[in-house]
């Protein structure tokens, strides 16, 4: 009998091992809570923009929907409270998916459930694990397992959300192109290294080595002997100087740093061609080898006092012209922009203000109300300065976003514009 039983019961567990029961669902808050781990270590692993990573976002197939989303990181997100960046995303989300929502429905069901979770996991990682410093501008684009990107920007870019097949990327592209190229060029007496540097991004392009017997001073040695050591460290550096002009004329990069030892960068900069020293913003008159500072931190300190001086020269620039071409405070440039004048805009980085726009006929307004060309409801605008700028980049305008010598522009409202002139009352009528 007791036989009979074991046996039974034998079977019994088989029949449930190979049949086995669906795991019972977890409980609790702490199993709910979900970990971005993917995004965390993408953050950790970013290394800039270039056009190289951002051709082969483009390039790639992508089998599940694609988020691309880009977040201004401005004062007014993240300093008076936390959950400011948060909400801004929420706000952002929610017309994401209702402007998307023919594209979602079209999606199967697995592919549902990734974009699902992809949003889930951007929700995470922005409500308890990313911390904005001093970054200006935070760039993700996820896509399941294929696609993982966070890229934090030391500039502004305009808010934007969407769930596509393939990557947005006309608002990086847009940075790069206005975001200058720096290259590095760290030369010693017999080895040279190019880095180039761009929006955090920097890598070695190139790297001239020459054989370059030492060229002090030796007494025991014949005059000529010495001579012919010298030519030697001529040589490279004029190898050195013609690589420069070469990677110049190739579009390479815009700016140049140099770092070289007081005698060495003396004989360098007379081989350099006339047309490549007012690209030089900054000199490190140390040994590469004897300087273990950080090169991206050397650039970087190089170019914020590049613009800065470049900003202020532009804003001093403003008082040479007439009054009736320069158009001041945010709404006289709106009425200017709305009447497609304006030649050159300089813009605070730090100016906000709520308004309004019609984004199929380019039309700006401070106040709520309808487009005057198609009578159609003008959108509301969470930051309006951003469709300044945006519209004015599509017209062709010179564009400078005024960072690091913002009070330069109090005087003038935070926004300036160099426009054609035009009577009064064609402005008037723009009635924005």
């Amino acid at each position: 009998m007791l036989e009979n039983n074991s046996a039974e019961q034998t079977t019994q567990a088989q029949q449930q091992s190979a049949n086995p029961q669906p795991p019972r669902k977890k409980h609790g808050k702490k199993w709910r809570e979900l970990h971005p781990r993917s995004l965390l270590r993408a953050m950790g692993a970013q290394d800039g923009v270039s056009e190289d990573k951002i051709r082969a976002l483009v390039e790639t197939e992508y089998s599940d929907p694609v988020i691309s989303l880009y977040l201004n990181l401005s004062p007014e997100k993240v300093a008076p409270e936390p959950r400011g960046l948060l909400r801004s995303f929420h706000s952002m989300k929610t017309r994401a998916l209702e402007a998307h929502r023919d594209f979602i429905e079209s999606l199967s069901k697995s592919q549902k459930a990734t974009l699902e979770h992809d949003l889930q996991e951007i929700d995470a990682f922005l409500a308890d694990y990313f911390v904005p410093q001093h970054l200006r501008s935070l760039v993700i684009f996820r896509s399941g397992e294929k696609l993982n990107e966070v890229i934090g920007l030391l500039v502004r870019t305009k808010d934007g959300f969407k769930i596509d097949p393939d990557p947005y990327i006309t608002p990086l592209e847009a940075v790069l192109e206005d975001d200058e190229k720096v290259l590095f060029v760290e030369s010693a007496k017999d080895d040279t290294r190019f880095l180039l540097y761009q929006l955090g991004s920097c890598q070695q392009i190139e790297r001239a080595k020459s054989f370059v017997p030492t060229d002090t001073v030796d007494r025991s040695i014949p005059h000529r002997a010495q001579e012919h050591r010298l030519e030697h460290l001529r040589t490279h550096l004029r190898q050195v100087a013609s690589e420069v002009y070469q990677l110049y004329e190739q579009g390479s990069w815009d700016l140049l740093v140099l770092m070289a030892e007081n005698r060495v960068a003396a004989l360098l900069d007379e081989y350099l061609h006339e047309s490549l020293k007012p690209k030089i913003i900054g000199r490190v008159l140390d040994s590469p080898d004897a300087d273990a500072r950080d090169r991206k931190e050397l650039i970087e300190n190089a170019l914020r006092e590049y613009r800065a001086n470049k900003e202020a020269k532009a804003v001093e620039n403003l008082r040479n012209h007439k009054p009736e071409e320069l158009a001041s405070s945010l709404r006289n440039v709106i009425n200017v922009q709305n009447l497609f004048l304006v030649r050159k805009l300089f813009v605070s980085e730090g100016l906000h203000q709520k308004g309004f726009v019609c984004k199929e006929h380019h039309y700006l307004s401070l106040e709520a109300g309808n487009c005057p060309i198609d009578n159609s409801k003008l959108l509301t605008a969470e930051n309006v300065v951003d469709e300044v700028i945006e519209v004015a980049r599509l017209h062709g305008v010179d564009v400078l976003i005024i960072n690091q010598r913002q009070e330069l522009l109090a005087e003038y409202g935070g926004i300036a514009a160099i426009h054609y002139v035009v009577p009064p009352q064609a402005i008037a009528a723009t009635g924005a």
